[in-house]
């Protein structure tokens, strides 16, 4: 039995000449099969050619899409076919990109939909779409067509016997060695546990689990994925990556924060959709809660701080209920005046109403650096539940930095739990124990990282794991407080302890599951990202963007980014383990170009073979 190998996603095939996978004459002759960024599948008979998403022929005569992310897209654009199949549930995605992306640059704001962003630039229409169970007639072969969502809510999988030999093409619903591109592609809703998409950690793997079923149901020799060689082994690559997948669902959800507000049954809805019938969630019980001390009073999604001589001071000012409460308390006499205000984190039912309270109250804005950008610029971010409404004169709070107030004394902190753009404030008053705001990055039943999106790195020097060690360093008898929940709760050693190895053991396990040289790529959909992400421009201006890239391997590597659409040229950069930087495309608005969204996209390279097609997009408001 061959071991399957870890690689990097879109290895050119001289990586695996060493250690193949498939011998390419094991396959049968009539199949053409060349790895890259998309692999090149290619189908030969009687003078005709049929390809499966990309192909070395520029020219054939049948196309098939395995499903509409802009890499495949952009990549079968290249190929001239007579008729190109797909399945029915990538219509919208095909077919409807000029409504996208004229909506989305509002759609962006206050965004929780937690769609993958890779939608295609323009359209590109099917001749025919397939139900599942429909059946192609090519050149006497009969190819079967199965829908296989998951990894992709438009997922398809086409069978094919060749020779003798029976084939699936699964685009990029399993890798070789039971492994996927990647965890993020998973988030979505969980209709029947009642959770929606912004809560929803590899929310689909029912439907892919059902997916991979399907295929295990059939006799099939090959496994032919759009990425990386081929599995000869289907059967165990299948059960291997149904195993991992379990392993990973079960870790999360016996840490997960999700318990405290959702409850018990819809959290076991959770795990029997994945784990199976009558499996439950297993995770610690309830941390140590206690009633929040009389200097703060929790509203919302906001909290007060009340000094003995009645100054107040928030955290975080969601919605508009929250500032009319405040405001209501300066009225009632509650507070005399609001002496400030700290963002925890970006999401929009902690900021909405910042800038408006600031305003009416006259008070500062604080945030952690990572923070303070998004509130000042929000359009040039494109991250979960962002508001529209900028706060322009936040200050940045250093990590590390302290402050008195009144009778209180602040430390300001980076803290990248809920999501990478996420701060926490530790008070100390005399009388009372240490109290540590942490946002929304932990609840008494666990760790609130249920949306990939939201950029919860798996390393030692941040996320969750910096989280832990804040929080265990934190002075003796320290409470923690959601800015959700009205308790203070703490963690006792042992249930800290129990997070952290978990947490540590979901790690190893991801480590597994994804092909690439460290797992943040596989959970950072953003490492490489254009910013701004949005800017408003005039016909016949220039301007340039930022590509910034978060090197997350532990060696120095060199990335090139190629612009496509109006940006022009190429640019690199090298970069040191876990370093970021930045490469600059310039971008000319012709002078003749009409008024509306005009979308830039950009393919990363790196140095050692890595080639992300059209990986990154940025939105240009042409007035």
């Amino acid at each position: 039995m061959k071991s399957p190998l870890s690689f990097p996603i879109a290895v050119p095939i001289i990586t695996f000449l060493v250690f193949p996978l498939v011998l390419l004459a094991d396959l049968p002759p009539s199949l053409d099969f060349e790895e890259g960024p998309i692999n090149s599948i290619t189908i030969s008979r009687e003078g005709r050619k049929l390809a499966i998403n990309s192909s070395t022929s520029s020219e054939v005569d049948t196309l098939l899409l395995t499903h509409a992310r802009r890499d495949i897209v952009e990549t079968a654009r290249e190929v001239t076919s007579d008729s190109t199949y797909a399945p029915i549930s990538s219509r919208d995605m095909l077919e409807g990109t000029s409504h996208f992306w004229e909506t989305f640059w509002t759609d962006r704001f206050d965004y929780y939909k937690q769609q993958v962003t890779r939608i295609p630039t323009r359209d590109f229409p099917a001749d025919q779409y397939l139900e599942d169970g429909e059946t192609i007639s090519w050149q006497g072969i009969t190819i079967h067509f199965v829908s296989t969502p998951g990894y992709t809510r438009d997922g398809g999988t086409y069978i094919v016997e060749l020779e003798g030999k029976t084939l699936a093409f699964t685009g990029d619903l399993i890798l070789a060695g039971g492994k996927v591109p990647d965890i993020y592609s998973f988030q979505d809703e969980i209709r029947e546990a009642k959770v929606g998409g912004y809560h929803g950690y590899m929310g689909r793997l029912s439907r892919w689990l059902n997916s991979l079923g399907k295929l295990s149901s059939l006799e099939i020799d090959y496994l032919v994925p759009s990425r990386g060689p081929i599995s000869e082994e289907p059967e165990q690559d299948i059960e291997m990556a149904k195993s991992t997948a379990r392993a990973i669902y079960q870790n999360y959800l016996s840490t997960n924060a999700l318990h405290w507000y959702f409850g018990e049954e819809r959290m076991n809805t959770c795990a029997e959709l994945v784990l199976g019938p009558d499996q439950k969630t297993s995770g610690m019980p309830f941390a140590e809660h206690i009633e929040l001390p009389d200097w703060c009073q929790h509203i919302g999604t906001t909290k007060l701080l009340v000094s003995k001589s009645g100054k107040g001071f928030a955290m975080d000012v969601g919605g508009p209920r929250s500032l009319e409460t405040l405001k209501q308390a300066q009225a009632d006499g509650l507070i005399s005046e609001l002496s400030g205000i700290f963002a925890t984190h970006a999401h929009n039912d902690h900021t909405q109403q910042i800038a408006e309270a600031a305003a009416h109250f006259q008070c500062p804005v604080y945030a952690a650096d990572e923070v303070a950008d998004v509130l000042r610029h929000p359009g040039r971010w494109f991250l979960p539940g962002v508001s529209a409404n900028a706060v322009p004169d936040t200050m940045t709070a250093e990590d590390g930095q302290t402050m008195e107030w009144e009778e209180f004394q602040f430390t300001f902190h980076f803290f990248p739990g809920q999501m990478y753009n996420h701060g926490a404030l530790l008070v100390t008053t005399d009388g009372h124990d240490p109290v540590f705001f942490i946002g929304d990055s932990f609840s008494p039943s666990g760790i609130d990282d249920y949306c990939l999106m939201n950029r919860n790195l798996m390393r030692e020097d941040t996320g969750y794991n910096m989280c832990f060690s804040k929080v265990r360093l934190s002075p003796a008898k320290t409470w923690l407080v959601n800015q959700h929940i009205p308790h203070l709760f703490r963690f006792s050693p042992e249930e800290l302890a129990f997070l952290e190895s978990s947490y540590r053991e979901r790690e190893a396990l991801i480590d597994s599951f994804t092909p690439w040289d460290d797992r943040n790529y596989a959970i950072d959909e953003q490492w490489a990202s254009f910013y701004p992400y949005g800017q408003t421009v005039k016909a016949g201006e220039s301007t340039e963007l930022e590509v910034r890239i978060w090197n997350h391997s532990t060696e120095n590597h060199k990335y090139i980014v190629e612009a496509h659409g109006i940006a022009t040229g190429t640019a690199e950069i090298e970069l040191g383990p876990r370093e970021t930087g930045a490469a600059s495309v310039s971008v000319a608005i012709p002078t003749d170009a009409p008024s509306g969204i005009e979308v830039i996209t950009a393919t990363i390279k790196r140095d050692d073979g890595v080639e992300c097609r059209h990986w990154c997009e940025a939105l240009l408001r042409i007035e």
